[in-house]
């Protein structure tokens, strides 16, 4: 017989013949006793490893379950008809059970330790289910809820209904009951369950917090970032914009999206000002800047010139005396381009300024003779030349290469000149002529060809160092022109790119302005380095960069157009009114009017989840509540599948021992 006895710590039952040997028993057990700490420890071990073979055992289990299940029903069923249905043979053990694997795990191990205490029963209870529900959907704090929750209310209700015919029922219905409960709890509900449905795998509650700062920013600038264009540009891909269009299409959000986004245009717009005055402010005379840069560029390539000159000019200075012998001056006196250019060169004050007091067979003079015509073959070939004749050119330039070959061969001091020279326009002079600081430098450059050769609408690759180069040269010698000029740029493509259109404000005309502006990798590229290369570029470049991802971010929204399948599925979706709400509906539609009622209460529940969920797309303040949402399980039916799996477990692998 089993009898209850109570200890110090707990209500013992002792196996024993009568009361008296129970007592003697119970107290030969006591010296042995562990303390409640110490029981508490081991039950909750040995319940992990019962709940791991009761895991194992769950397929059989249920197999035998189900099969007794069908058996009562099959009896149930016959004995209703008159038909005689003979029961089924019952499965002591059936094969790879929980009861079956834990006697052969017993068999190696010896006995798993049973609880002596109440606490010891609960916490080995606990430790039985943790090893099915930490395998669970959720977070750490749910799967711990899932845990703890169907574990306590189970062994409550076996602490209850102890030693009766009724406690492996009432410890199913425990674990059941808690499993569903804590289910219902965790998983997502409302607006909550839209987002965590419509949410993509992988986004993270960090992502939440990266889109919190991107709308805290936006907001700096007087712009209104939702929260689906917020992920969505930290996530790199469309994230909730589905569910905003439906939101801004449907009646009973419509006039709220409109008036958050309503004044998106004008802020836009006013941001875009502002990051243009960081840049430069307001120029009222545009036309003047390009004249301005065309004579600072050209003043630049000047100097490139100048720093050449003057690296070469010493050993100009020493061969311009050395004269030529007799035959090599004889040579040089019969070409047939000399005697012009030797008469240009005196006849011309400004040209013979230099070399007045040369006589005609040194090297100085000879090098203005080259000069000259090296001068008349490029203006023989010039395209602009009525006369043009390319025989003409390349006679100057023949008689031009024997003036320079003789005069070397007089001077070392010439032909290391010519070298340097050479040399030194190859590596600094002629980049700049050929980029876009050569293309700028005429004092009659205007505006718009000035922006065309710094920013032209296809850039070459690898083209950022010329510009960084080209507006760092121009700031050196004007910096509000070079600042006018890069504002310039700015705002003409932004007035192109955000003009109204017909219908009214242009809602995307920021995302297109970013667009046009940086839409490749070398404009981007190519606009930083011009940002960066102004006075104060560095500090100017971050904020104004923050700002182009904002406008990045606003052309993640998707324009409204007709999905009507989708849209329906949608609405309908919001229309779910949950657990207690399927109740109320399954109440109403077989009364007399039902139906009309819970067409109503469809209604009430479709607008206030709309309105719900379009408070929590719009609300700066969300971030919190979102990656709650991020972090709850993405398929809610998981919850309820492993709460039965609690249940059924607590029905296979509890078991109960007698104390002895």
């Amino acid at each position: 017989m089993i009898f209850e006895i109570q200890g110090a710590d707990g209500v013992y039952e002792v196996d024993a013949p009568n009361e008296k040997a129970a007592a003697a028993a119970f107290k030969k057990m006591g010296a042995s006793k562990p303390g409640m700490l110490e029981d508490v420890a081991k039950s909750a071990i040995s319940g992990i490893a019962k709940g791991l073979i009761g895991l194992a055992g769950l397929p059989s289990d249920l197999s035998e379950l189900g099969a007794r299940g069908i058996d009562v029903a099959s009896r149930y069923v016959g004995d209703k008809v008159g038909v005689d249905v003979k029961p089924r043979e019952p499965d002591q053990s059936p094969l790879f059970g929980g009861t079956d694997l834990r006697k052969r795990v017993e068999g190696v191990t010896g006995p798993l330790y049973d609880p002596k205490t109440t606490a010891g029963e609960y916490a080995g209870t606990i430790g039985e289910f943790a090893p099915a529900a930490l395998l669970g959907p959720g977070g750490w704090a749910a799967r711990t809820a899932q845990v703890v929750v169907p574990a306590v209310v189970s062994e409550t209700a076996g602490q209850v209904t102890k030693g009766t015919a009724a406690e492996p029922y009432a410890r199913f219905g425990g674990a059941l009951a808690g499993g569903v409960g804590t289910s219902i709890v965790v998983r997502p509900r409302g607006a909550n369950a839209a987002v965590r449905e419509q949410l993509p795998a992988g986004v993270t509650p960090q992502m939440v917090t990266a889109a919190e700062q991107l709308i805290d920013e936006a907001a700096q600038q007087g712009i209104r970032l939702a929260w689906p264009e917020a992920l969505s540009q930290v996530a790199g891909r469309p994230v909730l914009t589905n569910t905003m269009r439906h939101l801004e299409a449907t009646p009973q959000t419509e006039a709220r999206m409109a008036e958050f986004f309503g004044n998106r245009p004008q802020s836009i717009d006013n941001a875009a000002r502002q990051n243009f005055d960081a840049v430069a402010p307001p120029n009222n005379a545009p036309s003047t800047i390009g004249p301005a840069v065309g004579e600072a560029a050209e003043n630049a390539v000047n100097d490139v010139r100048g720093v050449i000159n003057r690296a070469t000019e010493p050993n100009y200075t020493a061969a311009s005396t050395v004269r030529l012998s007799q035959p090599e001056m004889a040579r040089v006196r019969a070409l047939p381009g000399y005697d012009e250019a030797r008469a240009a060169v005196r006849n011309d004050p400004q040209l013979n300024r230099y070399v007045a007091n040369l006589p005609d067979d040194s090297v100085g003079f000879l090098n203005e003779v080259k000069k000259y015509l090296d001068t008349a073959a490029e203006n023989a070939a010039a395209p602009v030349n009525q006369q043009r004749n390319m025989q003409r050119s390349a006679g100057y330039g023949m008689d031009a290469g024997d003036v320079r070959d003789a005069a070397t061969r007089a001077s070392g001091d010439y032909a290391y000149a010519l070298q340097t020279q050479q040399q030194l326009r190859a590596q600094g002079l002629e980049p700049l002529l050929q980029g876009p600081l050569g293309k700028i430098a005429r004092k009659d450059t205007t505006t718009q060809k000035a922006i065309n050769a710094l920013f032209p609408t296809t850039p070459l690759a690898n083209s950022a160092d010329e510009i960084a180069t080209t507006v760092g040269a121009l700031a050196h010698r004007n910096p509000r022109a070079a600042r006018d000029l890069v504002r310039a740029y700015l705002e003409g493509t932004f007035n192109e790119a955000a003009q109204a259109l017909q219908s009214g404000a242009n809602q995307a005309g920021g995302a297109k302005f970013r667009a046009v502006l940086v839409g490749n990798r070398q404009q981007a590229e190519n606009l930083e380095a011009a940002v960066r290369a102004l006075p104060n570029g560095d500090q100017i470049w971050p904020g104004f960069n923050r700002f182009l991802d904002v406008l990045e971010a606003t052309g993640t929204r998707q324009n409204l157009g007709s999905r009507t399948a989708y849209n329906d599925q949608f609405l309908k979706n919001q229309a779910a009114s949950g657990l207690m709400g399927e109740t109320t509906k399954a109440i109403a539609n077989p009364l007399q009017g039902g139906q009309t009622l819970v067409e109503k209460y469809e209604r009430y529940l479709l607008g206030r989840n709309l309105n719900e969920l379009a408070d929590l797309l719009t609300n700066p303040n969300a971030a919190g509540r979102l990656r709650a949402i991020a972090r709850m399980p993405v398929n809610s039916n998981q919850a309820s599948t492993l709460a039965l799996r609690l249940a059924a477990q607590a029905g296979a692998s509890r078991e109960t021992k007698p104390v002895d």
